[in-house]
């Protein structure tokens, strides 16, 4: 879900708030995609079946589409002795879509890396909302962005669900967990030198919200309580940090924060329901206040251990749901219009403890041979002339599992430590990202 709510509290402008999933229908805004436009490089495209205005199917074309990226470096180490490098590529699966929602776009994109790694981007652009204003004047609501246009103080605030399976589709199997680390008072016992700090784990037992802290690097760890890993002993997980970024400004009291009280908090954890997949509730268009959101089912009083009974009702024991928020406070520049550049926010689920080493160790050994020295100063060379015999091969290490580089290798892969025998895998991922060792 997202809302916008808008800052200028002159009538009828504060009921300008607009639900850009609930009101306007994400699936119908979905853009046709264009090759080389839209998404680049190997692409392919899911269309999808929406419903038109009298509700019947209709064909939505190349809605989504599948590619995979460059994103840099993915790891790298130098040997400090020996000047040798070790380096790989982080390579990105990417499935995307864009929404046209009346004056805005929004790119969504859902990335999963090498590493393991899954991360959740959006991009907000298009053309801002503007009002009329007399010239020469100026507002506190907003920026005079062109002679007679100002663009009024506004939020987008996000809300992301998570129904977490960890290793498992057991429903007493996940827990959701508060990791927070704190220092250590100076004391000749346990920290004499005064440079210790601990980590703090607690369990959520009971629906509740929290927000983001960064002083003490409040992570959310998503475990399955029943599945240890083999070299650490904890349990295997995946963890996010909520991004502190600002929430609604709106007052408690306004009709704004009524109807979306999820953007009042970073962090959800309600209990699982059928059908429950809106953060402000199904049904958003033209509503006065929240019902059936994420306020009310933490108010249901679900539970996820048993003997942490709520006091209420209506709740019941249930697997946790997550719901991550956050947003963006977009107080215009001249510079957005008369078309908006992108503003990006990102936040990233990685794996703790789900595996036993580095996923991406594995990555292909290929040198990118597209990639030539441009000279400076007037001068000129052709790509094959910067290329040294060996670079023509485009091969650089000596094996796929030291990815050396230089001319010898400092690492024999036959003395390399082996992984314990119940390494894990992740098969999705090694679905998605195999390759084989003669491939271009």
């Amino acid at each position: 879900e997202m809302t916008v709510p808008y800052g200028d509290p002159r009538p009828p402008f504060q009921r300008k708030q607009a639900f850009d999933f609930g009101d306007g229908g994400i699936g119908r805004a979905a853009n046709n995609l264009k090759l080389g436009c839209d998404c680049l490089g190997a692409i392919h495209y899911l269309s999808a079946v929406v419903t038109d205005t009298e509700g019947k199917p209709e064909v939505a074309p190349n809605v989504v589409c599948l590619h995979e990226q460059d994103n840099g470096i993915g790891w790298k180490h130098t040997n400090f002795r020996t000047g040798r490098a070790v380096v790989t590529r982080l390579r990105e699966f990417v499935i995307q879509f864009v929404a046209t929602l009346a004056n805005y776009e929004y790119v969504f994109a859902y990335k999963l890396d090498t590493a393991g790694g899954i991360s959740v981007e959006t991009r907000a652009t298009g053309i801002v909302s503007v009002v009329p204003i007399d010239e020469g004047k100026v507002s506190n609501y907003g920026n005079v962005v062109f002679p007679g246009a100002m663009a009024q103080n506004h939020q987008h605030i996000f809300a992301v669900r998570i129904d977490p399976n960890i290793d498992s589709y057991g429903s007493s199997d996940t827990a959701v967990v508060l990791e927070e680390s704190h220092p250590i008072p100076m004391n000749p016992e346990t920290n004499p030198f005064g440079n210790g700090y601990e980590v703090r784990k607690q369990r959520v037992e009971k629906a509740m919200y929290t927000d983001a802290e960064p002083k003490v690097n409040r992570t959310v760890k998503l475990e399955n309580v029943n599945n240890k890993n083999p070299v650490s002993g904890k349990n295997v997980g995946y963890k996010f940090i909520p991004n502190a970024t600002q929430l609604m400004l709106a007052d408690d009291n306004s009709i704004q924060a009524a109807r979306a009280p999820y953007a009042k908090h970073h962090l959800w954890v309600t209990g699982y329901r059928d059908e429950e997949l809106w953060a402000a509730g199904e049904f958003t268009n033209q509503s006065k206040k929240e019902e059936g959101g994420v306020k009310a089912m933490v108010q249901r009083g679900d539970w996820f251990v048993d003997g942490a009974n709520a006091s209420t009702a209506t709740g019941q024991l249930s697997s946790p749901v997550v719901w991550n928020v956050f947003g963006l406070t977009h107080n215009p520049r001249v510079e957005d219009w008369p078309v908006m550049p992108v503003e990006i926010h990102q936040f990233h689920i990685r794996p703790a403890d789900f595996f036993t080493s580095n996923p991406a160790l594995d990555m292909p050994t290929r040198k990118n041979e597209t990639s030539v020295i441009v000279p400076c100063c007037n001068g000129n060379a052709s790509r094959d002339s910067l290329r040294t015999d060996s670079d023509k091969s485009g091969s650089v290490q000596a094996n796929a599992v030291a990815h050396l580089q230089g001319a010898d290798a400092d690492v024999d892969p036959k003395n390399l430590p082996k992984a314990p025998e119940n390494k894990r895998h992740s098969a999705t991922l090694s679905k998605i990202f195999s390759w084989k060792k003669d491939s271009k």
